[in-house]
């Protein structure tokens, strides 16, 4: 067993405050499940610090440690050495009996099945987005030209993870919804398939049904909706195809159905939101001003967790071409700048050491216009820290939307290309980011983080 299972296997019931305060002992497919008597006898803190714990959760009086794939090994390691009776692993689905259908439990639902999706995929950003970040910044300095191969070969490597994120991110949801996970990660590759992509926008009809080709790179939601369709269709096939049968046939009929219906319905879907919901914000900076622009960057970490920061391109391409600036890269700068600030914070405030090196290399990389790994690794993590940046974003878009705020073309925000920034509205977007940075880190101290 790996050092770092075996330290925590040997530990934990301590932790915990002893086997006489667990009153039962399982496991599912990614979580320890503890039943607590007493939750002051737990050390919360120092089970979290362990690097193979992934995050931990109380659902009632059960306390559950997130490990990931080799939460078997662990569990069983664990019963050995403490003396707990094994148990069969309990089935996650069973939570879905007790699934509060408020629209707050809805949306907590929603945010805990994408979270859990997309944290398993966090390292992979952190390190694209550092020498992502690192990049543009040698460049910014003069010390790295865009036109040498060195900084061509970098770039290639920083934007692998978000390029194909649809793939990645397949993989990880296949393991979520209880799937063949290579299968979905199969799936994700046919979405951004080089030959597809080539014939973006063009619609052809497969078995009679109409498919509009269209770029998913770097999408999150379209893939996800086609993974779950076709973890339905997998375990449905299960269920009726003889086991002797069930490697050709389920393979071939859950991945050809989920191509079909996911191309043909739900990715589509998945991108037709992202398009309407970044038009209706366009319309509401346009009628409304500050209003519009509060609301942009209160609500922009959703749009960017669920890569809808997509459909907002071609609305910057009419800007710049009719205007010749935009007006939503400064709201984004609002809210990357206070995802920026609240890192650093944590950074500076958190006794958890795997938080505190994400505050130090999120928090620089987000100042310059990198934000994913800030948000899949903090921002969603936490809920407090998510409320602080909608805060804090939604000040500094409230005053970029006031004084219609200018940017001039693509580029980082708030800081990578703040040369674009530099027009009649310059002194207006300096003081909407660091307002957002400074009223972030009040929220977030005020609602009293704590990891």
């Amino acid at each position: 067993m790996n050092k770092k299972y075996k330290e925590l296997c040997e530990n934990i019931v301590n932790l915990v405050g002893g086997k006489n305060n667990v009153s039962n002992f399982t496991h599912c497919v990614t979580r320890l499940r503890f039943t607590i008597k007493d939750k002051s006898l737990v050390d919360e803190k120092a089970i979290n610090d362990y690097t193979c714990v992934l995050g931990i959760n109380w659902a009632g009086e059960q306390l559950q440690v997130i490990i990931g794939q080799g939460v078997d090994d662990v569990y069983k390691s664990i019963c050995e050495n403490a003396g707990f009776e094994q148990q069969a692993a309990i089935d996650e689905n069973l939570d879905a009996k007790k699934m509060d259908w408020s629209p707050k439990g809805i949306l907590s639902a929603l945010m805990d099945t994408i979270s859990s999706i997309l944290a398993p995929i966090i390292p992979a950003i952190c390190g694209c987005g550092l020498i992502q970040g690192l990049l543009y910044s040698f460049e910014s300095f003069g010390w790295v030209s865009a036109d040498t191969e060195v900084f061509t070969f970098f770039l290639t490597c920083a934007n692998a993870a978000f390029h194909f994120m649809p793939v990645i991110i397949a993989f990880s949801a296949g393991k979520r919804f209880k799937c063949n996970p290579y299968i979905a990660a199969t799936l994700g590759a046919i979405l951004i398939h080089p030959n597809f992509l080539g014939l973006a926008g063009t619609t052809v009809h497969v078995l009679g049904i109409p498919i509009t080709y269209m770029d998913y790179s770097s999408t999150v939601i379209p893939v996800i909706l086609c993974v779950y369709f076709m973890s339905k269709v997998e375990h449905l096939l299960k269920k009726f195809v003889p086991s002797m049968l069930d490697l050709i046939v389920t393979p071939f009929v859950s991945l050809a159905l989920a191509a079909i219906v996911g191309l043909a319905v739900l990715a589509p879907l998945g991108n037709m939101a992202g398009n309407y919901i970044v038009s209706g914000f366009m319309w509401l900076y346009t009628t409304t001003g500050p209003i519009g622009g509060m609301l942009f960057s209160l609500c922009y970490p959703f749009i960017l967790m669920t890569g809808m920061q997509i459909a907002e391109v071609p609305i910057m391409l009419q800007n710049f071409a009719t205007l010749g600036y935009d007006v939503l890269y400064p709201c984004e700068a609002a809210t990357n700048a206070a995802m920026a600030a609240v890192a650093l914070y944590i950074f500076f405030v958190s006794k958890n050491e795997k938080n505190k090196a994400l505050g130090s290399s999120t928090g620089i990389t987000a100042l310059i216009g990198v934000t994913e790994p800030v948000l899949f690794g903090l921002v969603l993590k936490y809920k407090k820290v998510l409320a602080a940046v909608m805060i804090g974003g939604g000040v500094g878009g409230f005053i970029m939307g006031l004084f219609k705020v200018k940017y001039l073309s693509f580029g980082f925000v708030p800081f990578g290309t703040i040369v674009l920034a530099v027009t009649d509205t310059f002194v207006y977007y300096l003081i909407g980011v660091f307002a957002a940075m400074i009223v972030a880190v009040i929220a977030l101290h005020l609602l009293k983080f704590e990891d």
